[in-house]
């Protein structure tokens, strides 16, 4: 990977860019959707208690184990309301939103202990309220929140770019970037601006380290038509082939494979990396 030209770039983004302001509703989204899950645990705790007691008016070792754990469920979903709402101390610094988010994981963490030993309908109704609070959690912009990093890409201290994953609620990976080139191509791929840059986050090692790393992307722009991103005249359009990049001499040539608009624009770096083929005639 060519570590420097990445840090450049990135070092310029950074100068030229910030994380936005967090919505104003964002923190009563997230207290009314709490108050939602309370009342659906509590409902799931109780239903299941009815459920088991009224077999033969008995509840069996594995039906208790269950019922813990729906109970403490419903606790955890108090204590999240809870921490929702407070005002001081827990959510009176600049980590508000960074407190809540780590409150969120452990609540996921409860609710994933009871769904290995629960089967209820109503455990549904609790899961997508929990995929709603991360939706919420991700459009509350800062470096350290896993929900609003995910599909963005993030910058290590070792100069490597990662793509921050979700896998499901409240767990992420990072995947590192191969190279320039493929962290170009992917951008492509996820069908965003040319400049994958305004997709770019600058994250603390900690934050990293919450994310287990996972296979690299490495994709290139094999098959496809690359052009020099920066805006000058006469600008020469390449195939890349076989590892080899061959000028186009026509535009009836460039038109037979698509024109304009199948080409890529690209850093004159990624295209440089190529050696010269012939032409396309």
């Amino acid at each position: 990977m060519k570590k420097n030209t990445l840090f450049c770039a990135w070092a310029l983004v950074m100068l030229l860019s910030a994380p936005e302001a967090a919505p104003a509703s964002s923190r009563q989204d997230i207290q009314d959707l709490a108050d939602k899950l309370v009342q659906q645990a509590t409902y799931l705790s109780q239903s299941s208690f009815d459920n088991f007691k009224g077999w033969k008016d008995e509840i069996s070792d594995s039906e208790q184990a269950a019922l813990f754990k729906s109970e403490a469920f419903a606790a955890s979903c108090r204590l999240f309301l809870r921490l929702s709402a407070e005002s001081t101390g827990f959510s009176g610094s600049d980590n508000l939103r960074t407190n809540l988010y780590n409150a969120y994981a452990f609540l996921v963490r409860s609710f994933r202990e009871l769904e290995q030993d629960f089967q209820s309908s109503a455990l549904n109704d609790c899961r997508e309220t929990l995929d709603d609070l991360e939706r919420a959690f991700k459009s509350w912009p800062a470096q350290d929140n896993l929900a609003y990093l995910h599909q963005k890409f993030v910058q290590a201290n070792d100069r490597t770019v990662y793509l921050i994953e979700r896998i499901r609620a409240g767990e992420y990976v990072r995947r590192p970037i191969a190279s320039l080139e493929s962290l170009y191509r992917f951008n492509y791929l996820l069908n965003r601006s040319k400049d994958p840059w305004k997709n770019g986050v600058q994250v603390d090692r900690s934050t990293l380290e919450k994310m287990p790393s996972r296979a690299p992307i490495a994709v290139t722009f094999n098959g496809c038509l690359l052009m020099d991103m920066n805006e000058r005249p006469n600008r020469p359009v390449f195939l890349i082939e076989n590892g080899k990049k061959r000028p186009l001499n026509s535009p009836v040539t460039l038109n037979r494979f698509g024109g304009w608009k199948a080409v890529f624009e690209v850093p004159a770096s990624v295209i440089e990396s190529y050696p010269t083929g012939e032409p396309v005639t």
